[in-house]
C-alpha cells in the first residue's frame, strides 16, 4: 500500500509569488498612505495659520490697530508675533518675558527654565509639511510669515531684481503696489505698506483694509531655509515678521538651492540669483504642500492657493487698498 505525503510548506516558487504579491500591495498602498499623512500635516498647517488669524484679530479688536513689526532698532525688537502671545495662549510665556534684559541681538533673553526665551519655540509656529533643520539654533523658527504684500524688495545683486516693475496708472503687469514703495518696508506710515505688516512701526487698523477682509492675505507660509533672515518670530527683523510678499510669485523656490549648479538642476528660475540676500526672490511666500502654499485672511478664514493663480490676481490680493478687489479662487 503507497502512503500518500503531505506537503506542509510552500515551494519556492509560490513562495516568490506571494512576496511579489506583497510587494504589489505595498507599491499601491504606500502613495495612499503617503498622501493621507500629507493632507493631514496640510489640515495642521491650515489650523495653525487660524490660530494665527484669530489671535490676530483679538489683538486688533483690544489695540485698535494690528501690531507693529519693529520699534526702528530700539530694543527690544520683538516681532508682531511675540506682541500676539497673550492671543494664542501662550500668556504664562510672555508674561515671563523680561524686555530689559537683551543682548546684542537686541531681543528679549530672558531665562526660562535655563533657556534663552528668543530659543523657546511654540507649538502653531512650524508646518509639520516642512521639518527642516533650523538655519539658526538660537533663534525659534516659523513656517508663517506677515504680509508685506506687493512690496519694492530690492536684492543685494541688482541684476537679481526680476520683480521690480511699479505700478502705474494704466499697469499691464506690474510687481509692486505704489503703496509699497517703502523698500523692505522699512517705514513708520501705514500708507506706505501694501500689505498687513511692515518692518518697523506703522499703525495698520482694520479700517484701512478697503479691498475687504475676505480678499487680503494676513499671514501665509514661508520656507526659513530660503531666507537670510533667520531671527524666526521673535526678531522684528526675523523672516516671520513681514519678510514675505506677493511681488515674488507664489512657491518661487531659487533662494531655496544651496549653489547656482543646484538651482538650474532642479529648474529653478534666474538660478544665478540662488543666493539668500536676494531678497527680490527670496521674500516670498512658498511651503513643502504640493502644488500651493496656505494663507489665512484678514476675516479670519483659511485658503489653499495653487502656485498657478494668476500673477496680478496673487498680487491684488496682497495689497489691504490697492482698489483692485478681485474674487477668491476657487
Amino acid at each position: 500500500m503507497r502512503l500518500r505525503r503531505t506537503r506542509i510548506g510552500f515551494t519556492l516558487v509560490e513562495l516568490l509569488v506571494v512576496i511579489a504579491i506583497i510587494g504589489i500591495l505595498v507599491g499601491l498602498l504606500l502613495p495612499a498612505v503617503q498622501a493621507a499623512r500629507e493632507a493631514a500635516r496640510r489640515m495642521q498647517c491650515s489650523n495653525n495659520l487660524k490660530q494665527y488669524g484669530l489671535a490676530l484679530l483679538n489683538y486688533e479688536s483690544a489695540a485698535k490697530t494690528f501690531p507693529i513689526g519693529g520699534t526702528n532698532w530700539d530694543a527690544p525688537l520683538i516681532g508682531w508675533q511675540v506682541r500676539i502671545l497673550p492671543y494664542t495662549e501662550q500668556s504664562a510665556l510672555y508674561n515671563q518675558l523680561n524686555f530689559g534684559i537683551v543682548t546684542g541681538s537686541g531681543a528679549p533673553d530672558t531665562l526660562i527654565n535655563g533657556v534663552p526665551a528668543r530659543q523657546i519655540q511654540v507649538p502653531y509656529a512650524l508646518c509639520p509639511s516642512d521639518g527642516t533643520p533650523s538655519p539658526d539654533g538660537n533663534w525659534a523658527q516659523s513656517n508663517y510669515g506677515g504680509n508685506l504684500g506687493s512690496q519694492r524688495t530690492p536684492s543685494a545683486d541688482g541684476a537679481c531684481n526680476t520683480y521690480f516693475v511699479p505700478e502705474t496708472i494704466n499697469p499691464v503687469i506690474y510687481n509692486y503696489d505704489s503703496r509699497g514703495g517703502a523698500d523692505h518696508g522699512n517705514t513708520n506710515s501705514g500708507n506706505d505698506i501694501s500689505g498687513m505688516f511692515g518692518r518697523l512701526a506703522p499703525k495698520i487698523p482694520m479700517a484701512t483694509v478697503t479691498d475687504g477682509t475676505s480678499n487680503t492675505f494676513f499671514v501665509g507660509e514661508i520656507l526659513y531655509e530660503c531666507h537670510d533672515h533667520t531671527g524666526g518670530w521673535w526678531h522684528y527683523n526675523g523672516m516671520g515678521t513681514a519678510h514675505s510678499g506677493t511681488a515674488v510669485p507664489l512657491n518661487t523656490m531659487t533662494t531655496c538651492a544651496a549653489s547656482q549648479a543646484i538651482a538650474t538642476r532642479l529648474g529653478y528660475p534666474n538660478p544665478q540669483c540662488f543666493n539668500k540676500n536676494n531678497w527680490n526672490y527670496s521674500w516670498g511666500f512658498r511651503s513643502k504642500h504640493t502644488g500651493g502654499a496656505n494663507f489665512v485672511y484678514v476675516d479670519g478664514s483659511v485658503h489653499f492657493l495653487s502656485q498657478s493663480i494668476d500673477y496680478m490676481t496673487y498680487q491684488y490680493l496682497g495689497g489691504r487698498h490697492d482698489k483692485h478687489v478681485v474674487a477668491l479662487p476657487d
